[in-house]
This record gives C-alpha cells, sequence and structure tokens, in this order.
C-alpha cells in the first residue's frame, strides 16, 4: 500500500464529475445521509456516478442486528461490481464483517474512534478501517493520535490487507497530519479537495505570469 488513495466524500454527481476529472480520484464515499439528501435510492445514485467514474464506491449498510447488517448488506453487493460495503464498527458489525468477509463482500469498517475497533476489524479480515479524525476533535478525543496507534498495531501484527482511512476530515491541515501518522487512505468532502489544489499565493502567482505572458513578443 505505497500509494495513496484519495477518496471523494460525497453523492453530489457535479462534486464528483469536477474531482474526477484531474484523475486524481481512486472512490467515492457516500453514506445514508447523503444519499437521501439527494432524494435518489442508492441504485439511482450508484447508476448515476457510473457514468462519469468507473472505479469503487462506498455504500453503507445499516441494522440492529447482525443478521439485518448482512442482509442489507448482501442487497447492496448485488447492485453492481466495484463496490465497498461500509459497516459500523461495533459488536454486531464486527461480527457481520467477520461473516460478509467470508462471502467475499469488500467492507469498510466504518465509524472507527478507537484504536481496539481499527485492529479487530483488521482481524475479521476486512479490507478497510475508517478512523475519524474531525468528529473525534470535536468530542475532544485525537483521532490523528488513533491512527498513529493503528498502523502500530497493524504493522505489529503485520496486518498488510487491510487499509487504513483516514475520515471526516476538516481541513487540508488534518489531510497531511492523517498521513504522516500513517493512514494509507485520506477520504475528503469536496470543498477539501479543492483546498488541497489551491492556494491564493498560487493563483496570484499565476496572474501575475499571465500578464508578463502578455508582454513576450510572439
Amino acid at each position: 500500500m505505497s500509494k495513496l488513495q484519495i477518496v471523494l466524500d460525497t453523492a453530489e454527481v457535479s462534486q464528483i464529475k469536477d474531482a474526477v476529472s484531474t484523475g486524481l480520484i481512486d472512490a467515492v464515499a457516500t453514506n445514508p445521509q447523503k444519499v437521501a439528501r439527494s432524494g435518489k435510492s442508492y441504485h439511482q445514485v450508484v447508476e448515476e456516478i457510473r457514468k462519469i467514474f468507473e472505479g469503487l464506491i462506498m455504500l453503507q449498510a445499516v441494522g440492529q442486528t447482525t443478521e439485518e447488517i448482512c442482509n442489507c448488506a448482501r442487497r447492496l453487493h448485488r447492485i453492481g461490481p466495484m463496490l465497498m460495503i461500509k459497516i459500523a464498527t461495533n459488536k454486531i458489525g464486527l461480527a457481520a464483517i467477520k461473516i460478509l468477509v467470508s462471502e467475499g463482500v469488500s467492507t469498510n469498517a466504518t465509524l472507527i474512534f478507537n484504536p481496539t475497533q481499527a485492529l479487530l476489524a483488521g482481524l475479521a479480515g476486512s479490507t478497510s478501517v475508517s478512523v475519524f479524525v474531525g468528529r473525534a476533535r470535536m468530542s475532544g478525543y485525537d483521532g490523528i493520535e488513533t491512527i498513529r496507534k493503528v498502523r502500530q498495531l497493524f504493522d505489529a501484527f503485520e496486518l498488510k490487507n487491510t487499509d487504513i482511512a483516514a475520515c471526516s476530515i476538516k481541513d487540508v491541515e488534518q489531510v497531511i497530519d492523517s498521513i504522516i501518522a500513517g493512514a494509507h487512505t485520506v477520504a475528503v468532502p469536496f470543498d477539501i479537495f479543492e483546498a488541497m489544489c489551491e492556494h491564493p499565493l498560487t493563483n496570484n502567482g499565476l496572474d501575475a505570469f499571465i500578464e508578463d505572458y502578455k508582454t513576450i513578443a510572439q
């Protein structure tokens, strides 16, 4: 996992089209809140995204029991290829991950706030674990330190097949800190992806170059 993966965290097709045009987006992540806000079904959202993006799409499975989570995950998994199913990392979710992995379903253990949640998900064979950074910080927890400890645990137990993702990113500094702490992947909303690409001084410098270019004999 030497290549940094960038996941766009949105269900808005216009934002996905814009970001994907850079060629730098590796996956698109949605959640029930974002899909509900769109007013469309999971099937419709996936169909719209597929028109502009052929890569990995992440969908959230929900349920109040392991069986409900598994059944929801299986329904989502049947929508089409290149899908990863997100599952909340608690006891019933971890049990669901263990079952779904054995059935060949690609999973993302999400809503992780302590290192043991990630470790157990990795031991269960989850394809990816998502450690929340910004939301943790707002509640007085250090999500960056959690990522650092998760990376240490994964290295110690040689969990090389599970990706560590930093999620709930609120600014570019958290992107940088997450990568330094050991995240293989950063999941960012569209505004943060734009901020990663831009800087006011870059734009000011470019404007000056353009004006100077106009004065050069052609």
